[in-house]
């Protein structure tokens, strides 16, 4: 069976391939032979011959149906399918030419077109697809085209000249371009990259013409297909970005969490509207804070925090004890009133994604120490890492911003709307505090999660709203949550430092403080004992009133320390203010001890000055008598001058009038209304009773 097989002619080194078998006679057609018509050959003289089996040098491409190669391939099969119907005649010249002239009657076709299709039908393998045209030859792909000296693509029409090509040392210039600059430089347009490469272009080509550079057009074709879009976004956006909106993603963060209190994450940002004050609702206090935390698992809002509080640890502080208790009471302030299962998340979870801000710092080591709680920090810059939390804020603000004033704007706004939206503001921090509440208890109870990925084991039934999936794993994976006191939970969040007992009191921050139980202990007696020199404090940072001291290390048990006598200046500041006052007082103190220590020098000269004058004196008034009698003579000495000073002392008035009678006297009180209250000077000693100084 040697028909389709391609065959080598060992002395001329042709190939050809066998298009037809009849009985003892072969039909060869020349596969390399643009005009190459079959020629008979017996097969015994074929064999004799020593032709050589040879692989088939047109392997019979895959043609995209729908291509234009595809139609291509249907319109020449359309026009020759009809000459193959009578095959055997094909392969005598005169039926042939015959057949030929009969289809050009019935067909556009012209004649050369029908015998270059019917030629390499048999050329290429007697197949519908050896007439597809060799569209994956054009372009070579996988080899640019250097080795050129006129410009490749459509000639021009508008622009005059013919062009440059691009060959290899402009190949060069093109990539030292983009590599060097576009790729390096995210706001570099494409067109400020061509002018740099026809820049260098005219530096290494000075004798170029304006006609003969490279264009726009070339320049962009050649970044079309020498880089790929992944690469370019890769390279020209900065990592921690390309990381946190572009990379794959590959898993969920479901799947890493084996149910609720697995890992909360906190995370807090500035609202999108201005609040007024609640005492007077014409004066605009700002744009509050908002924290808030949330389980990963079930996407449920475990905890919250609403203030003016600044992103600091101590607001975090309060948002994490609300996650740690129970809500009704919270609730409650506000005026909302929820069922403990409406809002059901209490507890101390194992782990907490934050900032490396709040958290980051060794305030946040109680969480580990006392509550054993697996902290962790989102990377710099990578707020995916905390996508949960990070998408909520928009959620939870696109509800309310259709329906409140004092919404934030865009950068125009105020052109926009003709004034400032800061002027619209109705809210007090209590009203938005409670319509808060409000939508997360709506979002807890009912809101969808879109695009939740349920694990194997979850029951299809179970909706994907947080209260559903927040029961549910309660039930089925992690059981109920370790319980806290949440007074105690909040003093152990509070920061805490090192603070220094002395007779005076607790000393914290410059700030003296003192309770009742350091007192029993006798920690402020003047006596020498065995006082501890430091104590581990915590405290508020917004008021110092009062601070906490923790007399051991385990964190359950706590002294209440008030502010005391000695710093009541400072009392109803918070520690920043009182860090100002006492820095401001320190400040004062300098400079009056510097004016001090500037002057005391001229009255100590003052004072050696009199001592000299008074030496001076002695010795040139050096009394006669002996010592033992001017020793005798001191009494009597003082007496004759206590008289002296005396009289220069008293009182003198030259205009002194002598009266013949003494003046009348007026009573201040009624004698009829005789009073017990005294008139004297207080006496000292009731000051002096008191314990203090």
């Amino acid at each position: 069976m040697l028909l389709n097989q391609v065959f080598s002619d060992p002395d001329t080194n042709r190939r050809y391939r066998v298009v037809l078998e009849h009985l003892s006679d072969l039909m060869l057609i020349d596969v390399d032979s643009e005009k190459a018509w079959p020629f008979p050959i017996p097969e015994e003289e074929f064999h004799a011959a020593g032709y050589q089996s040879i692989s088939d040098p047109y392997p019979l491409v895959s043609v995209e149906e729908g291509s234009v190669g595809a139609a291509r391939r249907d319109e020449a099969w359309s026009t020759i399918s009809p000459l193959l119907g009578d095959y055997a005649l094909m392969f005598i010249k005169s039926e042939r030419n015959r057949l030929i002239s009969q289809l050009l009657i019935s067909t556009d076709k012209p004649r050369l077109y029908i015998t270059r299709q019917l030629r390499r039908y048999w050329q290429r393998g007697m197949a519908p697809n050896a007439l597809a045209p060799d569209y994956h030859k054009c372009g070579a792909v996988g080899r640019p085209r250097r080795e050129i000296e006129n410009k490749v693509g459509r000639k021009r029409t508008v622009s005059p000249g013919v062009g440059v090509p691009v060959t290899e040392e402009v190949a060069e210039l093109f990539r030292m371009v983009f590599d060097g600059f576009y790729l390096t430089n995210e706001k570099v347009p494409l067109t400020a990259a061509k002018d740099k490469a026809v820049g260098l272009f005219k530096a290494r080509y000075p004798t170029a013409t304006e006609s003969a550079v490279p264009t726009l057009k070339q320049f962009r074709y050649f970044f079309q297909t020498n880089y790929q879009n992944s690469e370019v976004a890769r390279k020209r956006t900065p990592a921690r970005i390309y990381q946190k909106d572009m990379r794959a993603l590959t898993s969920t963060s479901a799947n890493l969490n084996f149910g609720p209190g697995a890992r909360y994450e906190i995370d807090a940002t500035i609202g999108d509207l201005y609040l007024v004050a609640e005492d007077d609702p014409n004066v605009i206090i700002g744009r509050p804070v908002l924290y808030f935390v949330k389980d990963v698992f079930s996407r449920m809002v475990v905890g919250m925090y609403v203030g003016l509080e600044n992103p600091s640890w101590v607001a975090a502080m309060l948002a994490l004890s609300n996650s740690f208790s129970d809500k009704t009471a919270y609730c409650q302030e506000y005026g909302v009133n929820i069922r403990t299962e409406d809002w059901p998340s209490m507890g101390i979870p194992a782990g907490i994604m934050a900032d490396r801000g709040e958290l980051l710092y060794r305030q946040a080591d109680v969480l580990v120490n006392r509550f054993g709680v697996q902290l962790s920090n989102s990377r710099a810059y990578r707020g995916d890492d905390k996508a949960i939390c990070e998408r909520f804020f928009n959620t939870i603000q696109s509800q309310f911003r259709p329906y409140v004033g004092g919404v934030v704007e865009p950068v125009n706004g105020k052109k926009r709307i003709g004034k400032r939206y800061e002027l619209d503001a109705v809210l007090n921090i209590s009203e938005f505090t409670k319509m808060l509440i409000n939508l997360v208890v709506v979002y807890n109870t009912q809101h969808v999660i879109e695009g939740y990925d349920l694990a194997p084991d979850m029951p299809i039934d179970l909706p994907s709203i947080p209260l559903d999936l927040w029961n549910w794993g309660i039930q089925n994976r992690t059981g109920k949550l370790r319980s806290c006191d949440e007074s105690l939970a909040r003093i152990n969040l509070l920061p805490y430092e090192n603070g220094t007992v002395s007779q005076v009191g607790i000393t914290l921050k410059g700030l003296v403080y003192t309770c009742r139980e350091a007192i029993t202990a006798g920690w402020f007696d003047r006596i020498r004992q065995n006082r501890p020199s430091k104590v581990e404090v915590a405290f508020d940072p917004r008021r110092t009133n009062t601070v906490y001291l923790r007399p051991d290390k385990t964190f359950e048990n706590y002294w209440v320390c008030e502010l005391s006598d000695r710093s009541r200046r400072f009392r109803d500041m918070s520690f920043m203010e009182a860090a100002g006052v006492l820095k401001a007082m320190g400040r004062t103190k300098a400079t009056a001890r510097q004016a001090e220590e500037y002057r005391k020098p001229d009255s100590l000269a003052a004072v050696e000055q009199i001592v000299a004058t008074a030496k001076k004196r002695q010795k040139i008034n050096k009394s006669s008598a002996s010592d033992s009698a001017r020793l005798r003579g001191i009494r009597d000495n003082r007496v004759t001058e206590k008289e002296t000073e005396r009289d220069q002392s008293a009182i003198k008035n030259n205009n002194q009038v002598k009266r013949d009678r003494p003046a009348d006297v007026v009573p201040f009180r009624s004698q009829k209304t005789p009073s017990n209250e005294s008139i004297d000077y207080p006496d000292l000693d009731a000051f002096l009773e008191d314990d203090d100084d």
